[in-house]
């Protein structure tokens, strides 16, 4: 939920689910800056507590219950709110993860379940405090999920589909216990806490900014943060259009941050951060084009993080649209595209072919069910079969400045005229391109910011297969429905992991997509940079973990 990059969704949620799909003294949007040493003049070599990051957009919605679904301001606010529960760090290789299978307490220093598991009961750490140094305690905790409710967002959505009904499922007892009251035992309800949209507002500063026309403070909420911080940094200032900048909280719960200042630059040009972390004048660069990062591999000073995604690229070919509808076109469409080529042209090698519609990453992925390769004697074969013996004529829709959606679909435009498929790019505004996303008006379509923040495969399955809101190709299969639908809510492992099995067999089939592949998450930086930590989950950077040595 690419930084979506990632979704995405990064990520998702992920796209219209992770919008989802994942602070503090100031935080106008018409502040001004506050820096004392960004600006784009160079990172100072001496300084090892101040970072400088180049970021490709600005933040928008800063909300965290109705944020937007951009990457840029999902990340920062993952940086200055907390939330009860979080990812466990794990060391894999000598690598640092934040492994998105495992949870450990945050706001909270405990969380057990009862034997029935329909009862998750948090006991929060003992003085924790807001930012503005007000308590957090469990009636701001209460406040904040009623508040999620009321809203009735995308975070609404995601504790209630892990069987938490409602504000009334939530209990307190006293200032530090929190109860979460589930109608169905399940294994969803915490990988769909662990995100920013969970994050706890101070219930004192919402109050003083609601009006009778905006109930919940959204509109002040969506510029700024002011009190209600409580994570690791605060949004000192933001200069709409120019920069942000992230002081460190000194009343956060954990370990104090390292890096004690954080100047975000806009810069929408990738030429331009690139020249920028060259020259040192930032310390990481984001969005960077791979061939940038394939000539940065050669800079000693340039380091590159380079992990694989969970992120999913795909081909959507709606099954309510001729020639779609017939899954014979569907499986050709599948054997005609040249993935090595893609890979290799488009990625770069940064990445790997999907193979399966639950990703590379997730439990019970298998790729035992991809039969395919590129083949176009077998495409042809499959066209005739179908009714199109001398093919047929089609158009690709691609969002409008998405420059990976472009060359790829070049490259499946010239593999498939080799079968008769006569291909038209159609590169859509943004806007027009989302808009029939939204509504499943798309008839073949390339599609590439799907992360999904739980990384349950019943939960991705869901998404993209079931529900209403994210199923673009329209795919209706009954079996695949009622086996989703059957697993999504249960705590039954081993028939989850048998019916997870079904279910990739059936979709790799019925061909609902062409499963291109999956990109890698790639970021430059510098290499006096030190402790990134790596969350597949969200792919959103915790500056917390980060330092700067002066050698």
């Amino acid at each position: 939920m690419s930084r979506l990059h990632h979704l995405t969704p990064r990520r998702a949620l992920a796209a219209a689910a992770l919008a989802l799909a994942v602070a503090g003294c100031g935080g106008s949007s018409s502040s001004s800056s506050q820096s004392g040493g960004g600006g784009g003049s160079p990172a100072s070599k001496q300084d090892d507590t101040t970072l400088i990051v180049a970021q490709p957009e600005d933040l928008q919605n800063l909300d965290p219950t109705l944020s937007s679904g951009d990457q840029v301001t999902q990340e920062m606010l993952t940086n200055v709110y907390d939330w009860l529960v979080d990812y466990k760090v794990t060391d894999h290789g000598g690598k640092s993860i934040g492994d998105a299978n495992h949870f450990v307490p945050a706001l909270a220093q405990s969380m057990t379940w009862n034997k029935a598991h329909t009862v998750l009961t948090f006991k929060l750490r003992k003085g924790l405090k807001f930012l503005n140094g007000n308590p957090l305690d469990a009636k701001a905790v209460k406040y904040s999920y009623d508040r999620v409710f009321d809203q009735n967002g995308v975070t609404a959505s995601l504790i209630g589909m892990a069987a938490v009904k409602g504000k009334d499922s939530i209990t307190i007892q006293g200032d530090d216990t929190v109860k979460f009251h589930l109608t169905k035992p399940n294994t969803l309800l915490l990988g769909n806490m662990a995100q920013f949209g969970n994050s706890i507002l101070d219930p004192k500063v919402i109050e003083q900014h609601k009006t009778a026309k905006d109930p919940y403070a959204h509109d002040w909420l969506s510029t700024q943060v002011d009190g209600t911080a409580q994570g690791p940094y605060q949004l000192q200032s933001w200069t709409s259009g120019s920069q942000w900048v992230l002081t460190a909280n000194p009343n956060y719960r954990g370990p104090a941050p390292k890096m004690k200042k954080i100047i975000f630059k806009v810069i929408p040009d990738p030429s331009t951060r690139y020249q920028l972390l060259q020259s040192g004048s930032v310390d990481i660069a984001y969005g960077l084009p791979l061939k940038d990062i394939q000539k940065a591999k050669g800079n000693p000073d340039i380091r590159i993080v380079n992990e694989p995604s969970r992120n999913i690229v795909f081909l959507g070919m709606n099954s309510k649209i001729k020639p779609f509808d017939n899954v014979k076109v569907r499986q050709a469409i599948n054997y005609a595209v040249p993935y090595d080529t893609i890979i290799k042209q488009v990625l770069l090698g940064y990445g790997q072919q999907m193979t399966s519609p639950i990703p590379l990453g997730t439990p019970t992925h298998t790729d035992q069910f991809n039969i395919y390769k590129t083949d176009l004697a077998k495409a042809k074969q499959l066209l005739t079969a179908a009714g199109f013996p001398n093919g047929f004529s089609t158009s690709l829709q691609v969002a409008s400045g998405n420059d990976q959606g472009k060359q790829t679909a070049i490259w499946v435009q010239q593999s498939l005229k080799q079968i008769g498929v006569k291909v038209t790019i159609n590169q859509l505004p943004g806007a027009t391109y989302n808009s029939r996303l939204q509504k499943h008006q798309l008839g073949f379509f390339f599609f590439n910011n799907w992360i999904s923040i739980n990384n349950d495969p019943f939960y991705h399955l869901y998404w993209l297969f079931d529900s209403e809101c994210c199923n673009y190709t329209n795919y209706d299969n009954k079996q695949v429905k009622s086996l989703i639908d059957k697993n999504l809510l249960s705590a039954d492992q081993a028939t989850r992991n048998a019916d997870a099995m079904k279910v990739q067999q059936m979709i790799m089939n019925d061909a609902p997509w062409t499963f291109l592949y999956q990109p890698n998450y790639v970021v430059a930086m510098r290499s006096n940079v030190k402790g990134y930590t790596y969350f597949p989950a969200d792919t959103f950077t915790r500056y917390r973990y980060l330092s700067k040595s002066t050698d």
